[in-house]
């Protein structure tokens, strides 16, 4: 009976210390990166920035924050092409398309709740929306790192 408390003790300091040892984070993705969004010295107040995998491993995306900031965690390390995109925030988009024949549809209101306040948001050149067009590019290595963009037309 003695050596079965042993080995539970025991067994359980193991389980203990993995848990405390194991920081929950994806090994394969060991970056964390985040910065501030400006288009001509004006800060960016809402929209999406991504963070797409030249190795078409996935794409890595964040809302901006109001004052400009994003915060992305779990990226793999490596090139990355980088998109932003405002258009999702435009207190004048009322409607947009989804689906393959082109309905249109109501904006979610989950996108409509970013545009809170028409003054803040910010009209972007499309390009920087464009995985192709946008030629905004990061390289992430392992641990934090920041990374700011100021966009110019």
């Amino acid at each position: 009976m003695f050596i079965q408390g042993r080995l539970v003790a025991i067994l359980l300091l193991l389980l203990a210390f993995g848990i405390g040892c194991s920081s929950g984070r994806n090994p394969n993705a060991p970056a964390t990166v985040s910065g501030k969004i400006t288009y001509k010295g004006q800060l960016v107040k809402g929209g999406t920035i991504a963070f797409i995998s030249k190795e078409a491993k996935g794409a890595y995306t964040s809302g901006i924050r109001s004052d400009g900031t994003y915060h992305i965690t779990d990226l793999p390390i490596g090139a990355m092409e980088v998109t932003i995109e405002t258009e999702s925030v435009n207190p004048n988009l009322k409607k947009q398309s989804y689906g393959k024949k082109g309905g249109a549809s109501p904006m979610p209101s989950s996108v409509k709740e970013k545009a809170a306040d028409p003054a803040d948001f910010v009209q972007i050149p499309a390009r920087y929306g464009d995985r192709t067009n946008s030629k905004l590019t990061a390289t992430l290595v392992a641990g934090t790192q920041t990374k700011d963009f100021d966009l110019t037309d």
